[in-house]
């Protein structure tokens, strides 16, 4: 209640990704793609919004965009690894982890960018 009045851009980074995600959903598409979701958000915010994004994929293709590793760890059923347009993987994130002995995707994913 306390930001109730303000506009969005006088918000704080993490009311303005809370407000960009209430945008997305509420006309209720079939297809949800969000970018950097949980960006700028503190740890209790994540958790919040990451238990939406499960809840809202049971239901509808939520699509996620993320550099943020854990993300795809927390919320996806499947991963792509894309670079200059071209799709170097497509997997689930376990089988993608499996691909490194440290079991780590950031590792998996320096391997396949070139990063090592």
């Amino acid at each position: 209640t306390e930001v109730m009045l303000q506009t969005v851009d006088t918000l704080s980074k993490g009311y303005r990704r809370r407000v960009g995600i209430a945008q997305a959903i509420l006309h209720d598409p079939q297809v949800l793609i969000l970018d950097e979701p949980t960006d700028g958000l503190d740890p209790n915010q994540k958790h919040h919004v990451r238990e939406l994004i499960r809840s809202l994929s049971q239901e509808k293709l939520v699509i996620v965009s993320t550099h943020i590793l854990e993300e795809v760890s927390a919320v996806c059923t499947r991963a792509m690894i894309i670079v200059q347009g071209k799709i170097l993987v497509d997997e689930t994130p376990t089988a993608l982890a499996a691909r490194s002995t440290t079991g780590r995707l950031d590792d998996v994913f320096r391997q396949l960018t070139g990063g090592v």
